[in-house]
């Protein structure tokens, strides 16, 4: 259903750009002359020069809103999982071409006031080709990277103010991303998938953000995950920009093996959906600010979250 989506939006979009090339058209003005901040969920390619930083501070408010069975049955889900987060992406361009990004998270639970540091995501970019005007000639970003195990995750008062999973993690992505005309208005398109997977196995003891309970004692192995997505800005004028993220995520439980209270799902195979519309309001070329929010709409032993947030991008030479 995913692909369908995405191919049937990948279509519709070509062919806006086929009807909007006409003769008087300056494609290569528009797109230059137009400020982006960038979609709320899609990855960033590499920065775009070397010496540039890019940083990126974002604010959510991630609200549990039910979660859907095995069999996509939506089920109203125990209170007190809410949190709020804030991260922020710090890029820099070693070359034209060659990026490396850390994102610093900070996570607060917003039943107990627990507050503490999230796991860090590390990262090195590499774009293959820059690629055109027209939306079958994308640039390629290529991502490695791992998220370090900086969070707490056992030995809690509450599942809930786990914000880590004790792992390191490790990352691949590919992203392509078009740039184009569409009715007179300039465009961009963000096409992506990323994999991770664990590179250890971690020892839990007690409430964990795994869902284990007081008196557990154990290991877990975190399962690996995979994200497909599309995006797509539509500028209305160069300062303002409508965004839309559609995102399909597919995960695996994790492993537990222990003696103790298992609450968490485990070695199962999990999916979820989501959307998320944002409109961007662009400053100038190296300052922009984005507001939505991010609603699942269906899955398979998924949580159900409404993630209402902004994010602040700036480049600084």
């Amino acid at each position: 259903m995913f692909f369908a989506r995405s191919i049937g939006i990948a279509v519709l979009l070509a062919c806006s750009q086929q009807v909007a090339a006409q003769p008087e058209a300056d494609d290569a003005a528009v797109l230059h002359a137009q400020w982006w901040t960038g979609p709320l969920v899609a990855p960033s390619p590499a920065v775009f020069a070397k010496g540039v930083l890019g940083m990126e501070p974002y604010f959510l408010d991630k609200r549990g809103a039910g979660a859907f069975d095995n069999d996509g049955a939506l089920h109203s889900s125990p209170a007190g999982g809410d949190q709020a987060r804030s991260f922020t992406s710090l890029q820099y361009g070693v070359t034209q071409d060659f990026s490396v990004q850390v994102i610093p998270s900070f996570a607060r639970s917003l039943s107990d006031g627990a507050t503490g540091l999230a796991d860090l995501p590390v990262r090195i970019k590499y774009r293959w080709f820059s690629g055109g005007t027209e939306v079958w000639l994308p640039s390629l970003t290529t991502t490695i990277g791992a998220t370090l195990p900086v969070g707490k995750f056992d030995n809690l008062r509450n599942s809930s103010d786990g914000f880590g999973g004790g792992a390191t993690m490790a990352m691949q992505q590919i992203l392509l991303q078009s740039v184009f005309v569409t009715w007179g208005h300039a465009n961009r398109l963000r096409l992506w998938g990323t994999v991770s997977e664990p590179l250890n196995s971690v020892a839990l003891h007690g409430v964990s953000s795994y869902g284990t309970a007081q008196g557990f004692a154990g290991t877990a192995v975190p399962g690996s995950s995979a994200e497909l997505g599309i995006a797509d800005e539509f500028a209305i004028d160069q300062r303002w920009v409508l965004a839309l993220d559609v995102v399909q995520d597919f995960a695996k439980g994790p492993h537990l093996r222990g003696t103790g209270i298992v609450g968490g799902v485990s070695d199962v195979a999990m999916s979820g959906f989501s959307v998320a519309p944002a409109i961007e309001f662009n400053v100038s070329q190296s300052l922009g600010i984005i507001a939505g929010a991010q609603f699942t709409t269906c899955g398979h032993n998924w949580s159900s979250t409404i993630i209402p947030q902004f994010a602040v991008n700036m480049f600084f030479n």
